[in-house]
């Protein structure tokens, strides 16, 4: 990092005045296909091509960052929109779409303004002084489910928790004060053995910290051990890993840091001249069984399963060896290109590793999956923890046409399936002018093998400037469709997604 200025004021980074007319700034984040819908609607019975199977009895909820009023920042990351919640119900062969933005704080306090009043991504010193110390959490990121709670997530604040049927916002979850921080990931992992829920939070504090807190949630809600270690530096930890036995964290070089968020607008700075570490926790033990392993230089950006045999770790995720520069350019040796995620397979022999960053010299044994470059991989969530078989990703297949550049990169062309077993993969393309978004798996019934299922995803027509929802079989991806419930107009593009089966929304 550059060396720091003397203290500022909140208001030092520069921004512009807001428009006295809306007009949205003309880049790539927020013209054409990924405009700003901001569309709050209910569609009942959505067109169908093909017969939705009828065992399909539930709703699928996905997250999106769809922006209220135009940025105080012509630049601002796509990632720092308003949280919008998409909802597909399904019951016996039908289906209706409800969508609607989370009444967050933030929210509701620039619709009252009517225009922007929070900066940059998680940046306190871009926000207008009438929003000083307010939290500005957006809830775009995930939604899931857990204690009958439907909870919309983003990584930099607490969880907000909306009504599973209207989606209505039913106001901020921090698990009855059991959460004392300010943020809460977008990624906690649902052991299905338990029906624990395993979160972890950064920079809870609300500014660039070295503390990751862990916590285990029981299926009533109760927060049922915390504990906290330290990271050689403030990182961007999107998501990790957990198995049966172990917590996996990789800290990538993406930094956070005080007196830089006081010069410039940007959260997030790639430093190449940082290591990039991996920890590996034993949930038993605790933080106190700690073990530090040296890895390239790379950033993690999505996990797909882990599991732990004896002595050995395996760990499937995707990696880029850069950092994320579609949505923080700014590095500290200048610009970047910008390399893709793939999917590798880590080892790790759990008889090495370090008890500290500084004395890590072990590493691991690492093999690239797939071909494709991708990323929003799935499992069959009833085998989380434990080792797979089926895989699903969202892909940009080497042997398929491109879409033309979104938001955050090259969007992906296809969804591609693993079989773990074999390593073999097949594959399917809506075509060229359509992009498939994050896949969610949903199994036949509750004692189905695992992969006998549904995979679901959203399709991008990028032609007819509206959206799909596909409802493929899971081990026969490639055969296409089995029905396809058409979207009359565009969902803003989005990120994480949930299945809620009926008898859940039911209790």
């Amino acid at each position: 990092m550059a060396a720091p200025t003397q203290p500022n004021t909140p208001q030092q980074v520069a921004t512009q005045p807001p428009p006295e007319t809306m007009q949205w700034p003309d880049t790539p984040k927020y013209r054409g296909f990924f405009a700003p819908s901001r569309i709050e609607a209910d569609v009942w019975d959505l067109e169908v091509e093909g017969r939705i199977p009828p065992e399909l009895n539930g709703a699928f909820y996905r997250a999106a960052a769809d922006t209220q009023y135009p940025p105080r920042f012509p630049n601002d990351v796509y990632i720092n929109g308003d949280g919008m919640i998409h909802m597909v119900r399904f019951d016996n062969g039908h289906a209706d779409l409800k969508t609607k933005f989370v009444r967050t704080k933030r929210f509701e306090l620039e619709r009252a303004a009517r225009q922007a009043l929070f900066g940059a991504y998680r940046n306190p010193y871009t926000d207008d002084p009438s929003v000083l110390g307010v939290d500005d959490g957006n809830a775009n990121t995930s939604i899931i489910w857990h204690a009958g709670k439907l909870l919309a997530l983003k990584e930099a604040a607490l969880p907000y928790e909306l009504d599973p049927v209207t989606l209505d916002t039913k106001g901020v979850h921090d698990f009855s004060g059991q959460i004392p921080g300010r943020t809460f990931t977008a990624h906690p992992k649902h052991d299905p053995r338990t029906g624990e829920l395993i979160a972890f939070a950064y920079n809870a504090s609300g500014l660039p910290d070295k503390q990751i807190h862990i916590y285990e949630i029981a299926g009533s809600g109760k927060v049922t051990r915390a504990q906290t270690f330290e990271v050689p530096y403030s990182s961007m930890v999107h998501d990790w890993l957990v198995t049966r036995d172990h917590f996996v964290f990789t800290i990538s070089p993406m930094v956070a840091d005080s007196e830089q968020l006081r010069r410039e607008e940007q959260y997030f700075v790639w430093d190449p001249n940082q290591g990039t570490y991996v920890a590996i926790i034993p949930r038993e033990e605790g933080v106190r069984g700690i073990k530090w392993f040296r890895s390239e230089l790379l950033m993690e950006t999505h996990s797909l399963n882990a599991w732990t045999e004896g002595d050995t770790l395996v760990a499937d995720h995707f990696t880029a060896k850069s950092g994320w520069f579609s949505q923080f350019p700014n590095t500290t040796v200048g610009p970047l290109p910008e390399k893709p995620p793939f999917l590798h397979r880590w080892t790790f022999d759990l008889t090495q590793g370090a008890a500290h960053w500084d004395d890590a010299t072990d590493t691991y044994r690492s093999e690239q999956l797939i071909a494709s470059p991708g990323d929003m991989p799935r499992v069959d969530p009833r085998v989380l923890m434990e080792k797979n078989r089926h895989a699903w990703i969202g892909g940009m297949h080497l042997d398929e046409p491109k879409c033309d550049i979104g938001p955050m990169g090259p969007p992906f062309n296809s969804l591609i399936y693993r079989d773990n077993d074999t390593g073999e993969t097949t594959h399917w393309a809506p075509g060229e002018h359509a992009a498939p978004e994050e896949p969610v798996f949903v199994p036949k019934s509750e004692d189905a093998a695992e992969g006998e299922g549904y995979l679901l995803a959203l399709i991008g027509r990028r032609d007819q400037n509206r959206h799909d929802l596909v409802i493929l079989d899971a081990l026969d991806i490639a055969a296409g469709p089995i029905a396809t419930v058409k979207i009359p107009f565009r969902l803003r593009y989005g990120f994480h997604g949930t299945w809620v089966p009926a008898e859940e929304l039911q209790r």
